[in-house]
């Protein structure tokens, strides 16, 4: 159903692109996988929260991010880029109670959707290779809060949350990407490369709770959810009566 939603909203980015711009150069439309890794130099590693007796301890996991992208020509070297994607971040949760030997663990997912754009350069190294470099940033929207719970025993219960506040369901990040791609006129584009990106703004607050019987404990912060990811994409192949959309355009 999620990517059922996503394609239907990129829709109209495919009608978009399959012309050439007002400068003569063809749209690309592609497809995007982005297989995130969290990065400790990033400050993106594990996080720890305490009270009295309960920490806990949140560690991303990979997760990840796909949807379709638009490629807007400028020269035949220099793009801009942007898309409509969904992401998944997935986290481990270790939570204890320090003054007994009871320890649970607990996953929590968080999705978000994204808007990036950025300028992309490309340097051509043989007929069919290039190298790019992209720089740009993105717009974050998150939908909602999300939590997991679990119980042990009927007695001990542990609640970790995904606070999104109200007011900040939208956020920003700046990114930078390298890679390269194979250009064939009939079977399309495909990259292969990296994205490092930067959150301005936590994720959302974590708080984890434990309560047994009328004794509570709360433990909370921001998460830093920065990364990394490696990245593929695929630009269709589009053909307008005997035109590729790697050629010229009409007016040169």
């Amino acid at each position: 159903m999620r990517i059922l939603l996503v394609f239907v909203l990129l829709f109209p980015f495919l009608a978009f692109t399959q012309a050439y711009n007002q400068l003569g150069k063809p749209n690309f439309f592609g497809l995007h996988y982005r297989q995130i890794l969290p990065m400790q130099q990033m400050q993106s590693g594990t996080q720890k929260f305490s009270d009295s007796v309960l920490q806990t301890s949140i560690t991303p996991n990979d997760g990840y991010t796909y949807g379709g992208m638009l490629r807007y020509g400028i020269t035949d070297l220099i793009s801009i880029e942007t898309g409509l994607y969904y992401t998944q971040r997935n986290f481990q949760i270790q939570s204890t109670r320090t003054d007994s030997a009871l320890t649970v663990d607990q996953r929590l997912r968080f999705v978000q959707f994204e808007i990036p754009i950025q300028g992309n350069i490309g340097i051509q190294l043989s007929r069919s290779f290039y190298a790019n470099a992209a720089l740009g940033a993105a717009v974050l929207y998150k939908p909602s809060s999300v939590a997991t719970y679990i119980n042990p025993y009927d007695k001990h219960e542990f609640r970790q949350v995904g606070l999104v506040d109200i007011n900040k369901k939208v956020g920003f990040d700046i990114r930078t990407s390298i890679g390269f791609e194979y250009r064939n006129k009939k079977a399309g584009v495909f990259y292969l490369g990296g994205t490092a990106f930067v959150q301005l703004q936590p994720a959302f607050i974590f708080l984890s709770k434990y309560q047994f019987e009328n004794f509570k404990q709360a433990a909370f912060g921001d998460v830093n959810a920065s990364g990394f990811g490696l990245d593929f994409k695929y630009f269709i192949p589009y053909t307008r009566p005997g035109r590729l959309i790697f050629q010229q355009g009409p007016i040169e």
